[in-house]
Formats: C-alpha cells, structure tokens, sequence
C-alpha cells in the first residue's frame, strides 16, 4: 500500500468526519433556530377595569332598648329584635316598655354587588349593663347579603343586653360599629 493510498484513505476519513461535524452543526443551529422562532409570539389584546362606587353607610337610626326596670336583684336580659324594634325581657325580673328602635342603616354601593357586614356593640357608658349579643340582619353579629339592582340594603341592628340590680338608673350610652365591605 503505497504512501497516496494512505493520504487518500486518511484525506476520505477526514473530509467525513468535516462532513459529519458539519451536518450536526446545521442540525442543531436549525433546530435552535426552529425554538426561537417558536417562542416568539406578537399578539395584542385589551386591558380593562370597571370602577364601581365605594361603599358609604348612613345611619338612620340607632339601636334603642327604650326603657326598661333593672331587677330588685340578680339580672334581667333584654333583646332588642332587630327587624321589628320589639324589646323583650327574656330572663329575670324586669320589665320593658317596649318602646325601642332597632339600629337602621342603609348600605349603598354596585348594584348587585355581594358585600359582607359585622355589627359590635360596645361597652355602655353607666354601670351595670352588659352587652350580650348584637345582632345584624338576623340573630349574628355577622352575615353577607347583594346589594339590590339601585345598589341598596337596609342593615338593622339589635341584640340582648343584660340589666344588673345595681345599674345605674339613667340612660347609658354604648358606641355601634357597624363595619362593610365588598365580598
């Protein structure tokens, strides 16, 4: 085997190596070039956002347990219904003149926008009279509800307070918060 058979032979090998290179290095730029033609994507679109009014609530009327007797000892427990303004005694002896208001507020916002609400009653501002329970919109202190089609719900308030033998005789006053928000 003569020395040109061998360049030729090593000359063949080498020019398909170069050509073996070659067809994988045009593979992989097309395929590289095929993913970053893919991952390129223009499309447009709109963006949008539609403001409704913020929630405001009015008071009407505040809650009122009217006048009521303290008991000649231990407590009485009074409920103020919070949809008809009727004062009950409901424990103990005591009386009441039922001559009480259930807590009114009116709550404007979207219409018919799902909102949540919470009513706490305070400590009274005399002795002798604890908060047991209030009341908004049935007998939780808490609920959900959709404001009408004007953007509109009545929020009432109630609740029990119990009356101590030793509270003092006058009217007391206790701070609401009623607190909304959307849902």
């Amino acid at each position: 085997m003569s020395y040109a058979w061998h360049l030729a032979r090593e000359t063949n090998r080498m020019n398909r190596k170069l050509a073996l290179r070659n067809g994988i290095a045009v593979a992989l730029f097309a395929f590289l070039a095929a993913q970053a033609g893919a991952q390129v994507v223009d499309t447009s679109g709109t963006a949008s956002v539609n403001v409704q009014s913020e929630l405001t609530l009015t008071l009407n009327a505040s809650p009122d347990w009217g006048r009521v007797t303290r008991p000649p000892s231990g407590t009485a427990r009074y409920t103020l219904d919070y949809s008809s303004g009727a004062v009950t005694l409901i424990s103990g002896d005591g009386y009441a003149f039922d001559d009480g208001t259930a807590g009114d507020y009116t709550l404007s916002g979207a219409p018919t926008a799902p909102v949540s609400f919470s009513v706490a009653i305070g400590a009274f501002s005399g002795s002798g009279i604890t908060v047991v329970a209030s009341h908004i919109n049935g007998t939780a202190n808490s609920g959900t509800d959709t404001l009408d089609g004007s953007g509109n719900l009545t929020l009432k308030i109630g609740g029990t307070v119990d009356i101590a033998s030793n509270a003092t005789l006058t009217t007391q006053t206790a701070t609401v918060t009623v607190t909304v928000d959307y849902q």
